[in-house]
């Protein structure tokens, strides 16, 4: 299986969890919809502020633990360049959540803390050859400017033929 591949996969799988986590918040909005909506004349209602207060946090909780696995899929599917430490923060954070949680963080910790990801992310020798306006904005030729005066000189790019 091809890096780019595997970078897919990851984001697919913080995708799924993300996707079970929803449904996970669903399932409970549904169950204290039945709470709160089941009359029974036997018995006294339910302290509807305290089960309010409740389900507030646990949708807090749970958008927090979600939100960093949505946007480290969007960073990985998009390659962009604050993709691995995204997906490291929703790693950690996802691992909490056993089994599928667990499983997005360990396949996404192989990869983010081994050697695959940099063939993903930059070519070789991008980061160490190219000054960094270069890498900013991806053009080889430059504006340096001149140290006599306060204007600028183009540099010709070198020639490769």
């Amino acid at each position: 299986m091809t890096d780019e591949q595997h970078n897919k996969y990851i984001a697919f799988a913080f995708i799924g969890y993300s996707a079970f986590q929803m449904l996970m918040l669903l399932f409970m909005t549904a169950v204290f919809f039945l709470v709160f909506t089941t009359d029974n004349p036997n018995q006294l209602p339910p302290p509807k502020a305290f089960f309010g207060i409740f389900f507030g946090i646990m949708t807090v909780f749970q958008l927090v633990f979600t939100a960093p696995s949505l946007i480290a899929a969007y960073a990985l599917l998009k390659r962009k360049s604050w993709a691995r430490l995204a997906s490291i923060i929703a790693a950690v954070m996802a691992s909490m959540s056993v089994p599928i949680g667990t499983a997005a963080c360990v396949y996404s910790l192989w990869f983010f803390l081994g050697d695959q990801w940099k063939s993903v992310y930059h070519k070789q020798g991008e980061i160490t050859d190219r000054p960094p306006h270069q890498i900013a904005f991806g053009d080889e030729a430059s504006w340096e400017p001149e140290h006599e005066q306060n204007s600028y000189r183009y540099n010709e790019p070198p020639d490769w033929r």
